[in-house]
């Protein structure tokens, strides 16, 4: 299910992204609190058992992303980070991260749950446990109960200024509407896209309105504005015309028909069937020079027998300042072409 949560109006008066927050969450149940919580040393997500060994898990963890994801390339890693079977994620224990407005930003178990906002979520008993979980976290930390087949703990502290770590909550959230920005309307849509010229509209109208989501606060949030750039058939994804987004030191930021790109790194020595190093000379090149034109070769799923030697294909990009730091992102699209074509 979907729903329109943004008025074109309010976009064209203010776009912005709520600042991201993160939320680590332990699925296994976790008995009731015990009155007396001793302290204890780091703990993995296999030890997690009860709420003293949930609350140090969390801590390890928060720990570990303030060491780990100290740039933009680092902190997009955490979606495939909360992922990876290990210290932070054992079984059926693992990871959430939340932005602070209910958003899911990665989930270790379950990738459709990242296009959806839980803040109003309830549990068998009415208790908003997102909602209680940042109030939590608001006041310094602290445990929250919560019903769901059953007493669960879960555990919230703040993590730096905008970012919320939670450890042992679970729910299923498949029944929550994915929200759906209402964006203004491109002046050339995805299925407009025809040459040149129509791609370079479209993709500086993408690159338009992301740098607007990332420059300030209280708008839309970029959560949203993905959900739409997704939709099929809708303004900015039509069969082989999408969006993507990567960061300036290759991570995928967004893939508009490919979201399990989210997060891994891109492989920027991939070359072409002519041996042109495509990821590097196009997103490379739009880091570097701002705007980057490329024809390469490229597998077309609408074509059968070109796997091997892909079909030829006219790639536009640019790039886009992350507010006042000196970091980059690069967004872009393509389409393909006949082969006489530029």
């Amino acid at each position: 299910m979907t729903e329109r949560a943004t008025s074109r109006r309010a976009f064209l008066k203010t776009a912005g992204v709520a600042a991201l927050g993160v939320g680590l969450a332990a699925c296994r149940p976790i008995p009731p609190i015990d009155d007396v919580e001793p302290a204890m040393g780091p703990v993995t997500a296999a030890q997690v058992t009860d709420p003293e060994s949930l609350k140090a898990f969390v801590l390890a963890a928060q720990a570990e992303i303030q060491k780990i994801a100290t740039n933009l390339d680092e902190a997009a890693k955490l979606k495939q980070w909360v992922k990876t079977e290990g210290d932070w994620k054992s079984g059926s224990t693992f990871l959430i991260i939340f932005a602070q407005n209910g958003n899911v930003y990665a989930h270790g178990n379950d990738r459709a749950a990242e296009d959806r906002n839980l803040l109003d979520i309830e549990d068998e008993r009415g208790t908003k446990v997102v909602e209680e979980l940042l109030a939590a976290a608001a006041e310094g930390g602290g445990f929250v109960e919560y019903y769901d087949d059953g007493l669960k703990t879960a555990y919230a502290v703040p993590f730096r200024r905008r970012f919320v770590l939670v450890g042992g909550y679970s729910q299923d959230v498949s029944h929550v509407n994915i929200r759906i920005a209402d964006l203004p309307t491109p002046a050339v849509t995805a299925s407009e896209v025809a040459d040149r010229e129509t791609l370079i509209t479209f993709v500086e109208e993408a690159a338009r309105i992301y740098q607007e989501a990332l420059r300030f606060e209280g708008g839309i949030p970029l959560v949203e504005i993905k959900n739409a750039f997704r939709v099929e058939g809708g303004d900015w994804k039509a069969g082989s015309i999408y969006l993507y987004v990567v960061s300036g030191g290759g991570v995928t930021l967004f893939h508009g028909t490919e979201p399990f790109r989210e997060g891994n790194p891109t492989d920027m020595t991939r070359t072409d069937v002519n041996g042109v190093p495509f990821a590097e000379e196009l997103i490379g090149g739009a880091r570097r020079e701002g705007r980057k034109f490329l024809r390469y070769h490229y597998d077309d799923p609408a074509i059968e027998g070109d796997e091997d030697t892909g079909s030829p294909k006219l790639g536009y990009a640019v790039s886009l300042q992350l507010g006042a730091s000196e970091e980059k992102l690069v967004i872009g699209s393509g389409i393909y072409i006949g082969a006489d074509e530029e």
